[in-house]
Formats: C-alpha cells, structure tokens, sequence
C-alpha cells in the first residue's frame, strides 16, 4: 500500500491498523495513520462523530461499522487499539452515514428504503424511518439535531422531525400545489404515497447549511438545488454539471455550496449572487464524493474519486494541494473529523473494503498567527510607487504597519506573478494583431 503528496513523496506501509512511516517529507505534509478492515463489501459512506473519538462506515455488506479510536499514546507515539462494533439491521447495501451533533445518534441510509436511527453504543439498538419508496442515498442531521433530511432513489429530499421521528415535508411539494379550489392531495403520516418530486432523478446527495434554513441536494438529473427548508421551495437550481451528480456540502459560512459529478467535475457557486465560483476538473474518472474542512472557515476541500485518489485542494487560491493514494479500486466516499488537536482527519472509504484514515495537516497551511513583533516591511512591488507625491502631515499618516505574514506575503507575489504573466500575454497579442492588420492591408492594397 502506497500513499502519494502532489508536493512531494512519502510512503506507509500498513501493519494491521497502526502505520509505520517512511517519510520523505516535511511533518507538515498528510499522513495515513491508521487502514480499517471490517466490511465485507464496498464502502459507500463514512462520517465522523463530532466528538472525533468515533467513525462510522456503511457499506455493501449491509452492515455499519462503528468505529472508536483509542487515544493516542504519547510515550510511544502510536494510537491505541481501535474498537469496532458491527451494526445489522438493513436488508441490502447501506449508502450513507450521518451523526447527530452530539455524537449519541447515528443516522444510516439503504437499499431497503428505510433511514435507521441507531444509538452510538455497542448494543447498536436501532429505531426505523419509512417514507421512501426508493433506496436511501442521502441523510444528513440539521445543525441543531431536531431534523432530519434524506434523498432516495424516489427522486424526493424529504424532512423529517426529531425525536418524534414524524415526516414534516418533501422538498418541492410546495412548488406544485393544486389550483384554487381543488382539494390538496391526503399528505400519508410516514411521508410516502405522493406524487410530489424534488428532482427529476435519483437523489444522490443532500446536505444542510451551518445555520439550518437552507439544504442543498443533487441527483441524476444533472442538477443541483439550493432550497428554502421552511418554505418547502428551491430557491436556485445549478446546471454546470453535464452528468449525475454525486455529492453536494456547503461551506463553513453557508455562502457556498459545492458539488461534484460523474463528469469528474468539481464546481463552487456563491449562494448569494447565484454564480459559479471555481471550476476543478482533478480526477481522471467519476468524482464520487466532496467534504469541506469545518476547522478552517471552510477554505479545504477533499474529493474521492472512480480513479482510486483523494485530492486536497485550497479554495481560497484555487489549486490542488494533494492527491493521496491508498485505495485499490475506487474511492467513494470521505468525511473531516469535526474536533481535533494536531491536524485535522480525514476518513475515506471505498471499494477495496477499506477505511483509511489520514492525518491532513492542513492546520500548517492555513494563515501563520501574525508575528509579536512589527515585521519587516514587505519588497516593492513592480507596480508605479507614488513616492514623489508630497507627504501627508504627520496626524494624516496611517498607522504603522503589524506585519504581513508569510503566507500572505507569498500569495500577494505570486498574484503579482500572475499578473505579470497576463499583462505580457495582453502585449503579445496585441503585437500579433497590429501584424495581422498590416498583412491584411497589404493584401488590400494589391487586389
């Protein structure tokens, strides 16, 4: 088993679940630190406690794993010994995976078209939701634990109430109500026997905002859908992707959302202006999943991919960080951990029955702590400095400067570089254009 940085190579060879490592890196750089073997089948979905101290997969097995880290052992630096318990109860592959915020639920999803709701303790007691009449591929726990959304194969995004587990709405009933005086349509107690659809498709993936008064979901039919939960109506609707859509989350201040496809596409739209933000096309095949760093103000973002990889990318200067190799065959799903100490987790499952769970480090990357002390001022830059104007009175002038940190520093040059770059290729088209103007009078003159 390999693991590979886009920066730079390093290599873990795996002995049960604890790694040893031969880096060739930096400590900044990811890091696998632990391969969990339990399912039968192919993994299809993984999700973190926000407690951090426990990991739930689902998979084609029909089981879900529970997972609980031990703490780490700081004498010897190794983590402790993982426990697992094995969750059954759905009658088919089981999809997708969700924890209530305090940890103590666990929400799942399957082919048997129920959503269960299972407690996080080895008894793996469980109580079921029926409402859909298709596979479950989607649930996800509101903000403050009291809802609960799923999306199914029945082409609806439904919301239900916690914990009286009573159906509330489909997502875009609203949106087709019957004409003034016409009797509206018996709504059934579970949420089922309608005609009402959110989606012209198969719901693939749903998710809510950090606040709790928007979802997002996306299906086969191309689109994704950004809905106003308590109105029951979208409020925009995405058409970038040119294949199904496979996985939708938001990001840490609800002001995007992201989404990816079997286009191998990843795309980003401001929810506020409706417009498509950033464009990524990183995997060779099908993208399968996307998840946001909750710790840094939504600024990372991990996908899985058909093609076996998961890739780390900035958001905030639009490129790819990593791509991490482990998985034999596809990756179909990954998850941040909520809470963590030395570097944020991320878990990844996919079809070679595997759980990995890498260490991202993505805290090293984000903005240096600005220094104690007034750093030293940055190098001019390239552009025209306005040194010769007279200087402003002394109760004019702006205070002094904190410092800029490096990182900061760093992208403001390669910004410059940029521009640079664009302002020569301006020129050099321009130069082109004067020439062909000249060849075309030329060829005016003699006829």
């Amino acid at each position: 088993m390999t693991a590979l940085a886009e920066r730079n190579s390093w290599a873990a060879e795996g002995v049960d679940d604890l790694l040893k490592f031969s880096r060739k890196a930096s400590q900044e750089e990811p890091q696998l630190v632990r391969t969990l073997r339990g399912h039968r089948g192919a993994v299809h979905g993984v999700a973190f406690s926000p407690t951090r101290r426990q990991l739930a997969s689902t998979g084609g097995d029909g089981a879900v794993m529970l997972w609980s880290f031990g703490m780490r052992d700081e004498a010897t630096r190794r983590e402790r010994p993982t426990r697992a318990y094995r969750f059954e109860g759905h009658d088919g592959a089981v999809y997708c995976a969700a924890f209530r915020r305090d940890g103590r639920q666990l929400a799942t999803g399957g082919a048997d078209r129920t959503v269960r709701l299972w407690e996080t303790r080895a008894r793996g007691e469980s109580r079921i939701l029926r409402g859909h009449s298709g596979a479950v591929r989607a649930v996800a726990f509101s903000p403050d634990g009291t809802r609960l959304l799923t999306g199914a194969d029945d082409k609806c995004v439904k919301v239900w109430s916690l914990p009286r587990r009573q159906f509330v709405c489909t997502l875009g009933a609203s949106e087709l109500a019957p004409p003034s005086g016409a009797r509206p349509a018996r709504r059934a107690r579970h949420g089922g026997g309608g005609a009402v659809a959110s989606h012209a498709n198969w719901v693939r993936a749903a998710c809510w905002s950090p606040d709790g008064t928007v979802a997002a979901s996306g299906g086969d039919d191309k689109l994704v859908k950004v809905w106003d939960v308590e109105a029951a109506k979208a409020t925009a609707t995405f058409f970038e992707h040119e294949k199904a859509v496979r996985g939708v989350c938001f990001s840490a201040d609800g002001t995007c959302v992201v989404a990816c496809g079997d286009d191998a596409a990843i795309n980003v739209w401001d929810t506020r202006t409706k417009g498509l933000l950033q464009h990524y096309t990183a995997h060779t095949g099908p993208c399968t999943s996307v998840a946001v760093d909750p710790k840094q103000a939504g600024r990372y973002l991990a996908s899985t991919g058909a093609d076996g990889t998961v890739k780390l990318y900035d958001l905030r200067q639009g490129q790819l960080l990593y791509t991490l190799e482990g998985h034999a065959g596809g990756a179909a799903a990954c998850a941040f951990s909520g809470m963590s100490t030395k570097g944020e987790l991320l878990a990844s499952g996919g079809a070679d029955k595997t759980v990995m769970v890498w260490r991202s480090q993505l805290d090293g990357c984000g903005p240096a702590p600005a220094p104690k002390a007034p750093a030293k001022a940055p190098a001019p830059s390239r552009a025209p400095i306005a040194a010769a104007a007279p200087p402003k009175p002394p109760s004019a002038a702006p205070p002094p400067a904190k410092g800029v940190p490096e990182v900061v520093a760093k992208t403001l040059d390669h910004v410059v570089g940029q521009l640079d770059a664009i302002t020569s290729t301006l020129g050099a088209l321009e130069k082109r254009i004067c020439a062909n103007e000249g060849r075309v009078a030329t060829i005016l003159e003699k006829q």
